[in-house]
């Protein structure tokens, strides 16, 4: 998925407790900026949640009273998903400008990674 020399200098990979399913295996990865005020979650399809594809997910101050998550975007390949996290990791970047600017480069990073909504009215016709 991800490797550690490919993410970005101001990133590094989290260690989450109860982050193992029953098997032992990692049931998601996470990455946290230096500032610990973004956190980038990746984690892999379950049937028995329900949940189909991998998922990236974006936690703005984790750990706190604070916290709020926002799902992404579900894939199916996990190759894709990595991608989309580095992404996500690099226009965030991109776009901070100090820690009075976690929010809107959260936001600007999500607006490109997520996908667009997009309701595809010209092909819905009611004609039989």
């Amino acid at each position: 998925m991800l490797e550690d020399e490919e993410l970005p200098a101001d990133w590094e990979p989290e260690e989450l407790p109860g982050g193992v399913d029953a098997d032992r295996r990692p049931s998601y990865v996470a990455f946290r900026h230096e500032t610990g005020d973004v956190r980038v979650r990746i984690t892999p399809p379950n049937r028995e949640l329900d949940r189909h594809g991998h998922r990236l997910t974006v936690t703005l101050f984790p750990g706190t009273e604070l916290a709020r998550t926002r799902d992404v975007r579900v894939v199916t390949s996990r190759a894709r998903v990595g991608e989309l996290a580095l992404e996500l990791m690099k226009l965030f970047d991109g776009a901070f400008d100090g820690p009075g600017d976690v929010e809107e480069a959260t936001e600007f990073a999500i607006r490109r990674v997520a996908p667009p909504d997009v309701v595809l009215d010209s092909l819905v016709t009611d004609e039989e």
